[in-house]
């Protein structure tokens, strides 16, 4: 029998507290202010036996107006609620507030208590018990037993103890594989352990000795002890309460709305996308209107764009985006409750399905997207945002993104024919890899067809069509495309050659031959082009193409040599140097026969070549 988290709500003074205490033996009120006003103020807590043997604990939660902010700290850790009621005042508009809350932030389990039972006569209980239940027609409370007790006299609290046996029974539990996380709802300092946080885990599970930060600021510590419901344990899980003891942080360090996890399994995110409610009593919501939001136990400011229309009406819904004024640490499938800004009221929520990206208006088919978001899976919300992507995502980004560990997310999409799992840990959508095959093989057709002397495109002629992708990627993928080859620093299709026509062959001729009668004294190669009317797009790719096949050797810019003329000149400076030994620029111009414009290129490219190696002032053979 798992552990379950029972919450307490209601307006104040209707005995939420000394219910609590009667059920525990625990008076959650521990503040000075608490006890000396007869109020709480802040959230109390109190481990519970039920009369199955299964462990429990309550989160007492403040019922003034004043603190609805800490009350709602409390509520995302409530495995089902205990809605009060006092029988001797009824339903009041904290009453009311506190069911919205509940309702807007998903408790889905409870049951309602009218208190103080013994200060009213039968046929007011009576009353107040059809009253109450009229209030909560339509919600999730609107079939749970209404049950009437006095803390005081202890009437009903055997009935009520049974019926959280029951009521735990049906409760469903938390996910103990997910990503450890737990929102931080007290601090304090033991003397002799250090700083110790409490919460109640809502995913995950935790072991002493674990390495943890502190998010959103991500301070690195190690956990030193745990208890569970006052009691020191090993490891705790989800669905539980928890007291960490955390090694090597101060005090002033922490604070309610941390959260507790895993490095790397959360990225703090300033904006978030949901479908927000507005309460039907609600004042209408502007585009860009400023609010107060709360998820887990953090409270922060932020502003709610709106994607199809200028306001949102009360009791209507509509997708919107937060931006929020701080890191928020949020996760798909969170609900985030709404406050206006002023006068702070609550005055709606809703469930975030996407984090960390922007959208604009424009964008066609936002909605619909959203929507399917919302009903994913987290496996089919990880292949259709691999498939949005349009690149390898990794594999920690999209685990962060549904929710789940990255090692569990792994083997999940190990089964899925859609995706492919790459080496570095990275997920590529599989009709992304088809759609970008298909680009670079058109492309590369496309580039044959228009220069067919040309031997390909150089790899990084594809950058527009990979934008986004690391560059060790994108070549991974080049290299990886059927039909596609590689050919030195090209790319080319596997089934295309360069065809010089008649007219090619000829010019090809021509020019090896004016260029070999031009020996180690060329004309720039634009006049050569020019004096066989060949000073076209094409007359140069030939030109390429024949030092590509290596029948031309280029010196320098504008500047080249047949290959005969280029070695014959490599053999007669090779001699002079094996013979003399170091010779500088002057002797080796003078063995080649030129004029030293061209000496000194032609020297240069031979140093290239590692036929010559300079030294100094001067060149000695080289290592080819």
């Amino acid at each position: 029998m798992r552990p379950v988290v029972f919450g307490t709500a209601g307006h104040i003074d209707h005995g939420k507290t000394t219910l609590v205490r009667r059920l525990t033996g625990r008076d959650t009120d521990r503040l000075p202010e608490e006890k000396a006003r007869g109020i709480s103020i802040d959230l109390g807590f109190a481990p519970l036996v039920l009369p199955s043997g299964r462990s429990a604990a309550f989160v007492d939660v403040p019922g003034h107006e004043r603190f609805v902010r800490n009350m709602v700290a409390g509520v995302h850790g409530m495995d089902a609620v205990l809605l009060v009621v006092a029988a001797d005042e009824g339903v009041m508009p904290q009453t009311r507030e506190h069911l919205a809350i509940l309702r807007l932030l998903g408790v889905e389990h409870g049951l309602t208590v009218l208190t103080k039972v013994d200060l009213v006569e039968a046929d007011w209980l009576d009353l107040v018990r059809a009253d109450t239940a009229e209030a909560l027609a339509g919600s999730f409370l609107a079939d749970a037993p209404i049950l009437p007790v006095s803390a005081v006299t202890g009437e009903g609290i055997p009935e009520l103890l049974a019926e959280l046996d029951r009521l735990a029974d049906s409760v469903p539990p938390r996910d103990t594989t997910g990503l450890l996380r737990l929102p931080v709802d007290r601090v304090f300092t033991v003397r002799g352990f250090g700083t110790v946080v409490t919460g109640t885990m809502t995913s995950g599970q935790l072991a002493v000795d674990e390495v943890v930060t502190v998010l959103p600021e991500d301070l690195r510590t190690r956990v030193r002890g745990l208890e569970v419901h006052g009691q020191r344990v090993e490891r705790a899980m989800a669905g539980q309460r928890v007291a960490v003891n955390l090694g090597g942080v101060e005090r002033s360090l922490v604070r309610r709305g941390q959260v507790l996890a895993r490095p790397g399994t959360f990225s703090p995110v300033t904006v978030a996308t949901l479908l927000l409610t507005l309460l039907e009593d609600a004042s209408p919501l502007k585009h860009r209107g400023r609010v107060h939001t709360h998820t887990g136990t953090q409270e922060a400011l932020a502003r709610v764009y709106f994607f199809d229309r200028e306001e949102l009406a009360p009791g209507d819904r509509a997708w919107a985006e937060l931006r929020w004024e701080e890191p928020v640490v949020v996760q798909r499938g969170d609900r985030v409750l709404i406050r206006s800004y002023s006068p702070v009221t609550t005055i709606g929520g809703g469930q975030v399905v996407e984090l960390g990206i922007h959208h604009t208006r424009r964008e066609r088919g936002l909605l619909e997207r959203l929507e399917a978001a919302l009903a994913s899976d987290p496996v089919t919300l990880a292949v259709s945002r691999a498939l949005e992507a349009g690149m390898p995502v990794p594999l920690a980004e999209l685990a962060r993104h549904v929710g789940l560990e990255e090692e569990t997310l792994r083997q999940r999409l190990a089964e899925v024919e859609a995706v492919e799992l790459a080496e570095d840990r990275t997920v590529l959508h599989r009709d992304v890899r088809a759609r970008l095959e298909a680009a670079v093989r058109e492309q590369l057709a496309d580039y044959h067809r228009r220069y067919p002397l040309r031997p390909g495109l150089p790899r990084e002629a594809f950058r527009p069509l990979f934008a986004g992708w690391d560059p060790r990627a994108m070549a991974r993928f080049l290299l990886s495309v059927p039909g596609v080859v590689a050919d030195r620093e090209w790319l080319r299709l596997a089934s295309f050659t360069v065809a010089l026509d008649p007219t090619d062959e000829a010019r090809a001729r021509r020019l090896v031959e004016t260029l070999t009668a031009q020996g180690l004294r060329p004309e720039d190669i634009e006049a050569v082009l020019a004096g066989m009317g060949a000073d076209d797009e094409r007359g140069r790719d030939l030109v390429q193409w024949l030092v590509h096949t290596g029948r031309l050797v280029k010196v320098d810019e504008g500047l080249y040599l047949t290959r005969e003329v280029f070695e014959q000149a490599a053999a007669a400076v090779r001699q002079a140097l094996a013979e003399r030994g170091a010779l500088n620029t002057s002797a080796l111009r003078e063995v080649l026969g030129t004029s030293r414009k061209y000496a000194v290129p032609i020297l240069e490219r031979m140093d290239e070549a590692r036929i010559t190696r300079r030294v100094g002032d001067t060149r000695v053979l080289g290592g080819a």
